[in-house]
């Protein structure tokens, strides 16, 4: 079932303005998006659907009575890859602690409650946990286009995976298990985008050799 993601930027400085801009763009181009690529808009946009849509989100917190300055706004629309949606609370972190800026992500169709609205300030919860602190610590399991299936592991979740723990289990490390090839890294962007190079790089390979 598909559902959107909504991201809210607030209280940004106007310096930050392109800065911020430019390391979404970066992020959001670092990898592949399964079901759509977010875009970021807000009061400086120069493209009429990301003007309607600032404007749209503007309305909506006036409605809401939030008097917070809407600095910008984003949305991605998920069908089923899980890995989309962490991809984009990753990316609001990054944002968030990169540039002091409050991040507000809407997930209302979540099945999990306590991730249908998720706050970041300074890139840690309201209440100072880490994001980890309210993910799944289960295996994730991501089909891939060629029918093979990546496992997504977050922090703290290897060791039951694997019966003792791999490398520094630290608060933001996440493995990623392609192709019988496991890759640890200290970010999920991090640790996917690497695990991304090993898949291409099967596929690319003849498939006799792939045995």
């Amino acid at each position: 079932m598909s559902r959107v993601i909504q991201l809210r930027v607030r209280d940004l400085g106007i310096a930050a303005r392109e800065p911020m801009h430019e390391r979404f763009a970066e992020l959001v181009a670092g990898r592949d998006w399964r079901d759509g690529t977010p875009w970021l808009a807000d009061q400086h946009s120069s493209d009429l659907l990301p003007q309607l849509f600032f404007n749209q989100a503007q309305a909506e917190a006036r409605a809401a009575a939030d008097e917070r300055p809407l600095s910008a706004a984003a949305f991605v629309r998920i069908a089923g890859d899980e890995a989309d949606a962490l991809a984009l609370a990753f990316i609001a972190r990054d944002i968030s602690e990169r540039f002091g800026a409050e991040l507000e992500l809407r997930d209302p169709d979540n099945p999990i409650a306590k991730l249908r609205r998720v706050e970041l300030v300074g890139g840690r919860l309201r209440n100072g946990r880490p994001l980890e602190s309210i993910l799944v610590r289960r295996v994730i399991y991501r089909r891939m286009p060629d029918g093979s299936r990546m496992e997504m592991i977050p922090p703290h979740g290897r060791g039951s995976a694997f019966g003792q723990p791999v490398g520094e289990d630290g608060e933001r490390s996440w493995s990623f298990i392609v192709h019988d090839i496991r890759v640890v890294d200290h970010s999920f962007l991090d640790a996917e985008a690497e695990a991304m190079r090993i898949f291409r790089g099967f596929r690319a390979l003849p498939s006799d050799d792939r045995a």
